[in-house]
């Protein structure tokens, strides 16, 4: 009679499936942890490109698939389910993510969580075991834009993608942090001994257009004294005129006064009138400088490192 059941408990243990069978006394094994999560970045700074990597061991058994499931989140929030990026076979090996920073400057914690779904249900009748590695990062106010002065031409490029190699730096169309009505900008790196150290973003508009070029300045003026991610302070702003004379924008009460606005728009076209303006944050000066040249009103933005105070 003990011989019979246990023929028939060995038969019971499998189960089969389309042509197949599944032996349900092999059971599934996951690792006891997956790991070490590394960074390829020394800094990280807000909104700045990054890669994570895993190692995936061995010690697995008897898995049908495994998903990889990464995210990113605060550390003082608690974990929760983040959704499945992919999946992939089982054999030991690293598993990789890119990663945008968030755009506050904090810390975080990246996570990544293998599902490994077995073939048959482990001792404890589970069909899948998640094991989670993790790593904390901190995340950078950049200094400007997406940038710390002093990073080299290879990290400027991998921050702004899209970015050519030129003769003295770099150059392309890049995000606009103004967002004055263009999806992007003209912008160049520059770097001094391989460092960056200045960067220079234009918009032109043709003097055909006629009007509307101070009314664009008084924007651009409003934009980066009052938006919450720059909110930077005005040093000094100026028109200046060819006959030696000097006034000073009211960027308070100059937009509802058209009369001031085509006197300094005829100005710029007739190269009559330039405006200039210096503005800092804690870690650069920003001098936007409009001028007419060669039948356009150019408005050029150029970003230095502040020096200390």
């Amino acid at each position: 009679m003990k011989q019979w059941f246990s023929v028939a408990a060995l038969a019971a243990a499998v189960v089969f499936v389309g042509c197949g069978t599944v032996d349900l006394t092999d059971h599934g094994r996951a690792p006891a942890n997956i790991g070490p999560l590394t960074v390829d970045r020394n800094r990280i700074g807000t909104e700045q490109p990054f890669t994570a990597t895993c190692v995936v061991p061995a010690g697995a058994h008897n898995i049908a698939s495994v998903e990889y499931l990464w995210g990113i989140r605060p550390a003082a929030e608690q974990a929760s389910a983040p959704g499945v990026t992919r999946t992939s076979p089982v054999p030991p090996h690293v598993e990789e993510k890119q990663f945008t920073a968030p755009a506050t400057a904090g810390e975080y914690v990246v996570s990544c969580t293998a599902r490994y779904v077995f073939g048959a249900p482990d001792v404890d009748g589970n069909a899948y075991k998640d094991v989670t590695g993790e790593v904390r990062v901190r995340v950078e106010p950049c200094d400007v834009l997406r940038s710390f002065w002093g990073d080299s031409m290879q990290e400027t490029e991998r921050n702004y993608p899209g970015v050519s190699v030129y003769t003295d730096g770099l150059g392309g169309m890049i995000y606009d942090p103004l967002q004055s009505g263009l999806p992007a900008i003209a912008t160049a790196f520059r770097f001094t001994d391989g460092k960056l150290s200045s960067i220079l973003q234009t918009e032109e508009v043709e003097t055909a257009k006629g009007s509307g070029f101070y009314m664009h300045y008084l924007l651009l003026h409003h934009r980066v004294t009052t938006s919450p991610a720059l909110m930077l302070a005005c040093d000094s702003a100026v028109i200046e005129w060819a006959d030696g004379t000097k006034e000073t924008p009211a960027a308070e009460t100059d937009n509802k006064d058209k009369e001031k606005q085509a006197r300094i728009d005829a100005g710029l076209i007739a190269r009559e009138a330039k405006i200039a303006s210096v503005f800092h944050s804690d870690t650069y000066t920003l001098t936007l400088v409009v001028e007419e040249i060669d039948g356009k009103v150019i408005f050029d933005r150029v970003y230095t490192p502040r020096k200390a105070q």
